[in-house]
C-alpha cells in the first residue's frame, strides 16, 4: 500500500501495543496481523503494559514512528525526530531511520536543525529559508564542498593543472587565477614541491567548512541577492 504519512500523535494512556490496534482501526488495516513485527522493528517489543506516558522521550519517538507505519507507507515525513533525545536516544532513531530506508526501503523526508546529525543519514538536501527552498544538493556534492581544501592564487594555470592531473591530485578550477586543491597537507612541503617545478603560489588559504557553516553561507547569500 503505497502512503505519505507524517508521524501522528500517540495516546497516553495506552500501552505500546493499544497504540497500534487503534491506528490499525483508523487506517482500516483487516487484521492486526504484523504488530508484533512492528514493536520489534522500534525496539518496544518488551514493554508490556506499560503506558505510553510513562516512556521516555526516545521510546515515544520510537512509538510514534510505529503507528505512522501501520499501513505500510512508501514515504515518511519526520518533524524534527531527535529533538530534546540523550545521545543513546539519538543513537536509536538513527538507526531506525537508516533501517527503515535500507531494509523497508521507504523514503524519509526529515525536517531538523540538527545539521551534524542529517550528515550522518542524508543522501539529499534541501536548505530552506523562511519557507524557500534556496538550496537542493546531494551529499556527495555537499561532502566535495565541505571537503578540506588549500585554495591557491596563482599565475600560470595551466601548469599547475598538468602538475595536478600528472600526479593525481585532486583540484577544481574555480577562475583564472584560483585554483582548490582537495585533502589535507603540509603547507611548507607542498609549496616547497611546487616551488622545484617552478610553479609559484601568490597566495595559500586553508578552508574547512562545516555543515552549519554552509549553511549559514547560504543564508547569507540568499539575503543578499
Amino acid at each position: 500500500m503505497g502512503a505519505i504519512i507524517e508521524t501522528p500523535s500517540i495516546y497516553g494512556e495506552m500501552t505500546a501495543r493499544d497504540n497500534l490496534i487503534e491506528q490499525y482501526k483508523l487506517v482500516g488495516m483487516p487484521n492486526l496481523d504484523g504488530i508484533d513485527e512492528l514493536l520489534k522493528l522500534v525496539g518496544l517489543e518488551n514493554t508490556g503494559k506499560k503506558k505510553a506516558k510513562n516512556f521516555s522521550l526516545g521510546m515515544k519517538q520510537r512509538l510514534g514512528i510505529a503507528v505512522s507505519l501501520a499501513n505500510h507507507p512508501e514515504f515518511l515525513i519526520l518533524d524534527e525526530p531527535i529533538n530534546g533525545l540523550d545521545p543513546q536516544g539519538i543513537i536509536e532513531i538513527r538507526e531506525l531511520i537508516l533501517k527503515l530506508n535500507r531494509e523497508k526501503r521507504i523514503t524519509i523526508l526529515i525536517s531538523s536543525h540538527y545539521l551534524d546529525e542529517l550528515s550522518k543519514i542524508a543522501t539529499h538536501y534541501g536548505f530552506l529559508d523562511h519557507g524557500t527552498i534556496i538550496k537542493e544538493i546531494s551529499s556527495e556534492e555537499l561532502v566535495k564542498k565541505m571537503e578540506h581544501k588549500v585554495e591557491l592564487k596563482v599565475r600560470n594555470q595551466k601548469e599547475f593543472v598538468l602538475y595536478f592531473e600528472k600526479n593525481k591530485i585532486s583540484y577544481e578550477v574555480i577562475d583564472n587565477r584560483t585554483i582548490n586543491v582537495y585533502g589535507k597537507y603540509n603547507l611548507s612541503r607542498f609549496i616547497n614541491e611546487l616551488s622545484k617545478k617552478n610553479l609559484i603560489v601568490d597566495e595559500i588559504h586553508e578552508q574547512e567548512e562545516s555543515l552549519e557553516n554552509y549553511y549559514m553561507n547560504l543564508i547569507g547569500g540568499a539575503k543578499n541577492d
